[in-house]
């Protein structure tokens, strides 16, 4: 089970590997007592209807997503095409995501006139920058402890092809697969019970060509 401690020292991990403002906050002291929330003003809450799941302390859980199980291509020890069969893997709750899309644009410069002649072919692939923690969990309904999430990501990084994505941070932007460009880990020294992660992607529309 995740300790009070580890989870409070989450936010400032956030902070400490990826540079960015805590998303988790936990009221907690010593004692789960001693916690008076005062009369917080402009707080939006969701209904229980709109948690996509809960975590371990009954709290709801926004932006959840899977890598979707299955076979998926994979290259052998001896270089040849072979396959992998893969769990499905619900990443971590102390995971964020970032989007970032742009426009396929060719410029041209325009001689004797301010400005360029634009002709626009249609939109890149979405660059999707995941970052997060793996942590033990025993309420997880597989991968609970740190090494089989880490082992997890690792052989999904083998795939060497789109992976199905399952979620609606992503189905909501039409994305529903993916292709790992890259998968890093940033240990922490002395804290082996937590371990940080950044998965750089790119999204992945199949398109069948017909004659």
């Amino acid at each position: 089970m995740i300790s009070s401690n580890q989870v409070l020292n989450i936010g400032a991990l956030f902070t400490q590997v990826f540079g960015i403002s805590s998303p988790i906050y936990l009221p907690w002291g010593r004692d789960l007592g001693d916690y008076n929330p005062g009369d917080y003003q402009g707080v939006t809450t969701i209904s229980p209807e709109e948690a996509e799941t809960y975590s371990w302390m009954g709290t709801p859980v926004l932006g959840t997503f899977i890598l979707d199980g299955r076979k998926y291509f994979t290259y052998n020890d001896d270089g040849s095409r072979g396959e992998i069969n893969l769990s499905s893997f619900t990443m971590p709750y102390a995971t964020l995501v970032d989007f970032s899309r742009s426009m396929n644009v060719t410029k041209t410069k325009v001689l004797g006139n301010a400005g360029t002649v634009k002709e626009i072919y249609g939109l890149d692939d979405w660059s999707i920058n995941i970052r997060g923690f793996c942590i033990a969990d025993k309420n997880r309904d597989g991968f609970k402890t740190v090494d089989e999430q880490v082992n997890a990501l690792v052989n999904y990084r083998k795939v060497t092809e789109a992976i199905g994505v399952t979620g609606l941070l992503f189905n909501q932007k039409e994305i529903y697969s993916m292709v790992i460009d890259e998968l890093s880990f940033n240990p922490i020294q002395g804290n082996s019970s937590v371990v940080p992660f950044t998965i750089r992607a790119t999204s992945d529309n199949p398109i069948e060509l017909k004659r």
